[in-house]
């Protein structure tokens, strides 16, 4: 008489038992005997994970969660869009009508005379391609910070505006 095994858990079964003295499966009788063990319990080990997989799973779902958020994050910004800025012009097209403004002429006057301090706002990397000799760089986005480098008691002429 050959060797029985459960079909559950794969463990041997005595001869003439119901039910499996291991997992408590119920053992079906007139089943053909076989000598080598069922593939269930080999089957149940190869889906078990190892913890390590599973630490590296939740890993790369943290990972994905906090790509999502920042993503969110930096969408949601409230920095305005180009249509939300005013576009203020007067009736011939010169942006900013409030803003004085002087002719190419006299700012080359001034500059000849030594009377004006042209400022450029552009970026440095615009500044250091071509310049007024003698301009001070001083970029949009630092001048509301550093406008106090600038003499009080000079004329600053703005260019690249």
């Amino acid at each position: 008489m050959g060797t029985r095994y459960c079909t559950q858990c794969g463990a041997e079964l005595k001869p003439g038992v119901r039910f499996c003295t291991t997992c408590g499966a119920k053992v079906k009788q007139g089943l053909s005997r076989s000598r080598s063990k069922p593939h269930g319990k080999s089957r149940r080990r190869a889906t078990r994970r190892s913890p390590s997989f599973t630490y590296l799973a939740l890993g790369v779902g943290v990972l994905v969660i906090l790509i999502g958020v920042l993503i969110a994050i930096n969408t949601s910004r409230s920095t305005p869009l180009a249509s939300e800025i005013p576009d203020i012009h007067d009736e011939s097209g010169i942006p900013y009508p409030d803003v004085p403004r002087i002719s190419v002429e006299e700012a080359k006057a001034r500059y000849d005379a030594g009377t004006a301090i042209f400022v450029d706002v552009r970026s440095v990397g615009e500044y250091e391609t071509a310049h007024i000799p003698n301009a001070v760089s001083l970029p949009l986005a630092d001048l509301e910070a550093r406008y106090q480098e600038l003499p009080r008691d000079a004329e600053i002429i703005t260019y690249c505006t």
